[in-house]
Parts: structure tokens; C-alpha cells; sequence
């Protein structure tokens, strides 16, 4: 798949977390009944890309946890990363004494891919290696 670009990427001590937006082959505009999201694809008002979160092992290189979501249209990279205004929205629920909670795909998908290194790393943890 081609890169279209870097969504957000950040490092701890061992561990690096990306996520980059990659071309979408598979576009599903099924519930465009009126056409105008095709028509916003088209002159640019609206962009679409699958979404690639992974966690890279930074002293292997290897990636140990991922998530992908194809299909996402939005209109910037930055419309995808709703994670601040939605916990801005909890944060006001709460103030209020309200439940509901406002989610994001973009946090979902990094807690998915974090999710999937700790398991992987717990696994490897368990290992023992035999001297041959």
C-alpha cells in the first residue's frame, strides 16, 4: 500500500507508535445516496485513506502490535484525530453529572495496536531460551 502520509507518531524508551494514513483501494461509498460525498472526493473537499496504527519494537524493528480502518473519509488528516474534542466532550458530560461517552477511532485504534504489543510482549517474556 502507497504512504499518503504520517496522522501522528510518538516514542517511548523501546517502543515507537505511527499512525499513517495508507491509498485506500477499496472505497465504499454505498451510503452516498445523494452523491455528494463522491463529489467532495473528487474536487478535494474531502480526502479517503485507511487508517494504519502499529507499534514498532524500536531495538528489533519489528512491529509488534497494529490496527487498520479502511474506508475512513474525512477532511483532513487532523478530522481524524477527534481524540482531544472528544475527551473535551467527556470531560463536560462528567462535569455535568451526565453519562455518555464520545469515542474516537483514532484512540481506539492505538489503544488496539498497544493492546496487541503488550500481549505480544508478555508472550515473549515467557520464553525460555535453551543454550544449544
Amino acid at each position: 500500500m502507497h504512504k499518503l502520509g504520517t496522522i501522528r507518531e510518538f516514542r517511548t524508551e523501546h517502543y515507537r507508535v505511527v499512525v499513517e494514513a495508507l491509498e485506500e483501494f477499496d472505497v465504499d461509498l454505498s451510503f452516498d445516496d445523494d452523491g455528494s460525498v463522491s463529489k467532495d472526493l473528487d474536487n478535494g473537499n474531502l480526502i479517503v485513506f485507511c487508517a494504519h496504527a502499529y507499534v514498532e519494537h524500536m531495538p528489533t524493528g519489528k512491529v509488534i502490535g497494529e490496527d487498520y480502518l479502511g474506508n475512513c473519509i474525512y477532511k483532513s488528516f487532523d478530522d481524524f484525530v477527534d481524540h482531544r474534542e472528544c475527551g473535551k466532550q467527556n470531560r463536560k458530560w462528567a462535569k455535568q453529572g451526565k453519562d455518555g461517552c464520545c469515542g474516537s477511532y483514532f484512540s481506539q485504534m492505538i489503544s488496539e495496536a498497544i493492546g496487541e504489543a503488550r500481549e505480544h510482549a508478555k508472550e515473549l517474556s515467557k520464553l525460555q531460551l535453551r543454550s544449544a
